[in-house]
C-alpha cells in the first residue's frame, strides 16, 4: 500500500508523518490544562526524535490527572527511557579524568547513573517487575547490553527502554564520532562544537512524574520543539522547557546551566563569590533528573538555583548536556527563528 502523508496539527503545532490511511488527531492538553490523555498509538514513521509522538483516535482518548499522582497498571502504556553513548574511547580518553573514575571506565558513559535512574522511575510508577531487572548487579546490566552493539569498535547511541512487565530492549542507532574530552565538565582547555541556539518556549509546561522522570510519553517536548520552529533532530538548536510559575525546568532533550546569578543583583550579573560559576534549575522546578545534571553536580562545575525567564538575557552564553552528546555551548535567543521578539510567558 502506498503511504498517504498528512500532517495532524494541535494549537497551531503541525506535525509531519506518513500514516497508512489512518486519519488521526493528536492533542497534548485541554484548553482548560487541568486534563490529559492518553493515547491509543498507530504505526507511524516519524523522524527519530519525534518517533515517540503521541498519535490516537480522541473516541479512545482515556483522561488522566495532570497531578504528579502515577497512572494506575491497567492504563500503563509507557515505558521509562534512558539514552547514553557508546563510545569506545571513553575509557581510554577520559577514564582518570573524573573524580569518580568508575563512571568512564567502560565505553558507556555514565552507566551507573543510566542505572540509577531507570530504577528510580520504576519505583516512582511502582513497576514491581522493572524493579527488580534494574536491581541486577551492575556487570549483568552491562552484560545485556552487550548484545545490542552491532559494532564494538564504533560510536552509538543506545536507547534504554524498559516496560512495566521488566522487558528490556535497546535501539542502536549510529552517532557522530566526537572529541571525548567534551563528555567531561566543561574546560577552556578543550575545544568544544558548535553552538547551539537556545529558545524559551512560548507556553507553560505542568510538571509532573513525566517530566521529573524520561518516558516515551514525550508529547509535551515535542510540542515545545515545534512551537520554537525546531524541525529537526540535526538542527543545533534546542527550547527551554517552562513551568506555569516561569521557571526553567529544562530543556526538551538537555539539562540547561546558566551563569550563577547574584543574589540582590540585576538579573545579568555573574556571581564572583566562591563556589561553581554555573546554576541548574532544581528539580523542585519541575525538570528532568537526568544523568549529566547529576554528573556535572557531582564534579563542583554547577550548583542549584532557580532561574526565571525573566532572568535570562538575549544572547547570554549558557551550557547543555545529555547523555549522548555530553556538554555543549550555547547562547540563549529570546528571538523567534523569523526575527521578531517572542511574546513573553503570562506572570
Amino acid at each position: 500500500m502506498q503511504r498517504k502523508p498528512i500532517t495532524p496539527t494541535t494549537k497551531g503545532c503541525s506535525v509531519p508523518c506518513f500514516l497508512h490511511n489512518i486519519s488521526v488527531e493528536c492533542e497534548y492538553q485541554e484548553p482548560d490544562c487541568n486534563t490529559r490523555y492518553r493515547m491509543k498509538f498507530y504505526h507511524v514513521h516519524l523522524d527519530p526524535m519525534f518517533s515517540s509522538l503521541l498519535l490516537y483516535d480522541r473516541s479512545c482518548a482515556l483522561p488522566v490527572a495532570m497531578a504528579s499522582t502515577p497512572p494506575t497498571s491497567s492504563l500503563d502504556s509507557f515505558q521509562i527511557i534512558s539514552s547514553l553513548r557508546y563510545d569506545p574511547a571513553i575509557p581510554h580518553a577520559i577514564g582518570e579524568r573524573t573524580a569518580e573514575p568508575r563512571l568512564l571506565a567502560t565505553p558507556y558513559y555514565l552507566l551507573p547513573y543510566h542505572r540509577d535512574r531507570l530504577l528510580n522511575a520504576a519505583m516512582c510508577f511502582n513497576w514491581a517487575k522493572a524493579i527488580e531487572f534494574l536491581r541486577q548487579d551492575l556487570d549483568q546490566f552491562t552484560q545485556i547490553l552487550e548484545t545490542f552493539v552491532p559494532n564494538k569498535s564504533k560510536p552509538w547511541r543506545l536507547r534504554i527502554v524498559i516496560d512495566s512487565s521488566g522487558l528490556c530492549k535497546v535501539e542502536a542507532n549510529p552517532t557522530a564520532s566526537m572529541d571525548p574530552l567534551n563528555l567531561l565538565c566543561p574546560s577552556r582547555n578543550v575545544s568544544q562544537p558548535n553552538t547551539w541556539r537556545v529558545y524559551v518556549d512560548s507556553e507553560s509546561t505542568a510538571p509532573s512524574d513525566f517530566t521529573t522522570h524520561k518516558t516515551t510519553a514525550r508529547g509535551d517536548y515535542t510540542a515545545a520543539r515545534y512551537r520554537s520552529g525546531i524541525l529537526s533532530p540535526q538542527e543545533q538548536a534546542e527550547v527551554l522547557v517552562v513551568n506555569p510559575k516561569g521557571e526553567i525546568m529544562e530543556g526538551s532533550i538537555t539539562t540547561p546551566y546558566f551563569r550563577r546569578r547574584k543574589p540582590g543583583s540585576e538579573k545579568d550579573s555573574a556571581s564572583k563569590d566562591s563556589g561553581p560559576e554555573w546554576a541548574t534549575p532544581p528539580l523542585l522546578s519541575g525538570g528532568n533528573a537526568g544523568t549529566t545534571r547529576r554528573y556535572a553536580l557531582a564534579e563542583g562545575f554547577c550548583t542549584e538555583e532557580v532561574i526565571t525567564v525573566a532572568d535570562l538575557v538575549d544572547g547570554e552564553e549558557c551550557w547543555l548536556s545529555n547523555g549522548v552528546r555530553g556538554f555543549i555551548p550555547g547562547r540563549i535567543t529570546l528571538m523567534d527563528p523569523k526575527g521578531s521578539e517572542r511574546v513573553p510567558l503570562p506572570r
